[in-house]
């Protein structure tokens, strides 16, 4: 019976990953996969998969998703980018190879606005990989810091993938948050550590010295953006309202910025934003919910409890079961999307790192940063994809200039997997 279980399992991966290398859209490959173990199992009707679909996405939850991201186009385009990274020119900027210190640290300030690493990418890449080719600065290198501190985005809250994370495992979405603060930071903190040493290796400028009275009209300028963080986090950990309220008083809250503060947008310009916004999500969606069917109809066949098993026969070493989850992330990362990747495996591995002693609240962290890592990591990073586009310079020529980052960002995944407390610490003291 277990073997029957297992060869199910391993035959609808063996479909998807096909289907995958086929270039087949990622919704769909999901779908045809978990039509055919239906099929394989011959218990169970073809209607499920459909009802499972919905399922997936009948959740209040779920709606702080599109919400989020409408608020991280506001603010991409909405004047905010530019004060940020003002913000982050006055603490670092004036150190040798300032500019990428100013990347990364805008990266870590953006990412507790939008909860998005494209939207990172784009926005803040957009304006500061230009400009740091222009100073002399190398595009492998430039593109390197650029995607590698995108990912900080999916850490720092708000994060949709933890969003996901919490609705797959039950989770406090709001302890989530928590628990992503100290890893994000420490990413940034190592990033900044990676461009300091390879910026004073190749001598690149730094920028210009603010006084003081410059710098502090900069600082007043940006706490109205600042503010938007400060809002939603302490509004969620203080129970004042629920993710999805906070997505939605942060959209609310940016429109204002960008309409009456930084008079970059216009009322009649929210149509488009909300159409695109909803054309993003609408793909995000299909994926969640076919992910949730697929990842379901493993749940109903016994096939985590069974992989758990089958773990535990080999070994019950807690430390090699976690090497062997980790490598699994880190390849799925490689080459599926960060949201059907949380909803597939949260139900899959959850079971098994419960089962030697790891936390759910630690294994969130432990699944979004292995996947954050994936997205500058070829074949399907999307981050390194839009870093190259902006650059235009080829993923070939940028693979070696990302090494030392990768290894950084390895370092950290280290750290956080031997060191719970550092994802559990700061929830727990807010409680």
């Amino acid at each position: 019976m277990v073997s029957n279980v297992l060869m199910l399992a391993a035959y609808t991966f063996i479909i998807l990953i096909v289907l995958m290398a086929l270039k087949v859209p990622i919704s769909f490959a999901l779908c045809i996969s978990t039509l055919v173990g239906v099929i394989l199992t011959a218990r169970l009707p073809v209607m499920v998969v459909a009802q499972r679909m919905f399922y997936g996405l009948d959740s209040f939850t779920l709606i702080a998703i599109p919400l989020f991201m409408l608020a991280g186009h506001i603010m991409a385009i909405g004047g905010v980018t530019k004060d940020l990274i003002d913000l982050s020119n006055v603490f670092v900027g004036w150190m040798s190879g300032g500019l990428a210190y100013i990347n990364v640290v805008s990266s870590m300030i953006f990412a507790g606005i939008t909860g998005t690493a494209s939207s990172d990418s784009s926005s803040i890449g957009g304006i500061l990989i230009p400009t740091m080719i222009n100073k002399g600065y190398d595009k492998d290198f430039t593109v390197a810091v650029t995607a590698t501190s995108s990912t900080i985005g999916i850490m720092i809250p708000p994060s949709i993938p933890l969003v996901l994370y919490g609705i797959a495992a039950g989770v406090s979405i709001g302890d989530l948050f928590m628990a992503g603060i100290v890893p994000g930071v420490l990413t940034g903190v190592v990033l900044i550590g990676i461009s300091a040493v390879i910026s004073k290796k190749r001598k690149y400028p730094a920028e210009e010295k603010y006084p003081l009275k410059k710098s502090l009209m900069i600082c007043l300028k940006s706490i109205p953006a600042l503010m938007t963080v400060v809002i939603i986090i302490g509004g969620i950990t203080t129970g004042f309202f629920t993710p999805t309220e906070a997505a939605g008083i942060a959209c609310a809250y940016t429109a204002l910025l960008a309409v009456y503060y930084y008079k970059e947008l216009r009322w009649r310009d929210f149509p488009e934003l909300i159409y695109k916004a909803s054309l993003t999500m609408g793909i995000v969606a299909l994926m969640i919910s076919a992910a949730t069917a697929l990842g379901w109809f493993f749940t109903s066949q016994g096939i985590p409890m069974q992989i758990a098993k089958a773990l535990m026969s080999v070994t019950n070493n807690k430390y090699v079961i976690l090497l062997l989850v980790n490598l699994l992330l880190l390849f799925v990362g490689m080459w599926m999307d960060l949201a059907p990747a949380v909803t597939l495996f949260t139900p899959i591995l959850l079971p098994i790192v419960t089962a030697i002693g790891i936390s759910p609240l630690h294994f969130g962290i432990i699944m979004v940063v292995n996947l954050a890592i994936g997205l500058f990591t070829p074949p399907v990073g999307v981050c390194l994809f839009i870093g190259c586009s902006i650059a235009e310079i080829s993923i070939a020529d940028v693979i070696k200039a990302f090494i030392p980052f990768f290894i950084g960002m390895i370092f950290v995944l280290v750290v956080i997997v031997l060191v719970p407390q550092v994802c559990t610490l700061l929830p727990a003291l807010l409680k």
